[in-house]
């Protein structure tokens, strides 16, 4: 899926990241959602080349990528990749996130402002404003997994463990994809990380620090915003189109712009063809 790149594991405080990085240049760092990998980005890293160095590693628990501490907070994976940075010699980079990933990417921006020079947001709202949506039927049955995964006792965990690939699949389906919108390889990836008890743990911890701490961090940053460059891009035939992303996004970063995309929620791999080139724009201009 990707040519001429080169994969490592990074040890950072808590964590053990694999990371794929391709070309040179002008640090991005790409981070992948649930219940993805970094192989999401290959779809798109051909429109993001020439004179950038690009970065894409799994996020703690996911993937390749090891949790060593238990902690599945954004607050932490965003410590993450700034640790992961340090390590690369990033001092300023460019963020873009989907999904899990967009999270992270807001959290970064929050905690280490200096570090972040703009961010890209795909198809979420901030989490505070997801669950204050939960009343909104349609909402919480597409986005049953936010409580289910987030259920204390490992009891998500052992109803997943009895067909992990098939809750993978319907959970893919659940968000309006088709297998045939992934390539095989990046499909394969999510389905053979599926199968390691550590990579379901982890959904299941991430949720679960969304449902209560990370919500904590969110309530203590509010009427904070962020002057740097902003984008968000959400699918026209998902949930967050509903919304008015562009209006919530807003609140943490005035100068936000953005679009939809016809597309559901894996937008990037559903029309990479729209993605890349507007990811590519937006980083121009940043």
């Amino acid at each position: 899926m990707f040519a001429e790149s080169e994969v490592r594991q990074v040890d950072v405080p808590g964590a053990r990241l694999q990371v794929r990085t391709v070309g040179a240049g002008d640090p991005v760092l790409l981070l992948h959602g649930y219940p993805q990998t970094h192989a999401m980005w290959a779809a798109v890293v051909g429109h993001l080349g020439g004179g950038r160095r690009l970065v894409m590693p799994d996020l703690r628990g996911y993937g390749a990528s090891l949790a060593l501490d238990g902690d599945f907070t954004f607050r932490a994976m965003a410590a993450d990749v700034v640790a992961l940075a340090d390590e690369l010699g990033l001092e300023r980079f460019h963020v873009i996130g989907h999904d899990r990933g967009a999270r992270v990417a807001h959290r970064l921006a929050l905690d280490a402002p200096d570090r972040v020079r703009s961010v890209a947001l795909l198809d979420i709202l901030p989490t505070l404003d997801v669950w204050r949506q939960m009343d909104d039927r349609e909402l919480a049955l597409k986005y049953f997994h936010w409580t289910f995964l987030a259920q204390p006792g490992g009891l998500p965990q052992r109803l997943i463990g009895a067909d992990p690939q098939g809750y993978l699949r319907s959970t893919l389906a659940g968000l309006g994809a088709t297998a045939e919108m992934f390539d095989p390889a990046a499909l394969g990836e999510y389905l053979s990380a599926a199968d390691r008890e550590s990579v379901v743990d982890a959904w299941c911890r991430d949720y679960a620090a969304a449902a209560t701490t990370d919500l904590e961090h969110d309530e203590a940053d509010l009427g904070r915003t962020l002057d740097i460059p902003a984008l968000a891009l959400w699918g026209d035939r998902g949930m967050v189109a509903r919304f008015d992303p562009l209006a919530t996004w807003r609140r943490w970063f005035p100068a936000v712009t953005g679009q939809g995309v016809a597309a559901g929620h894996f937008l990037v791999e559903e029309r990479p063809e729209v993605v890349g080139p507007l990811l590519d724009r937006h980083l121009a201009g940043a």
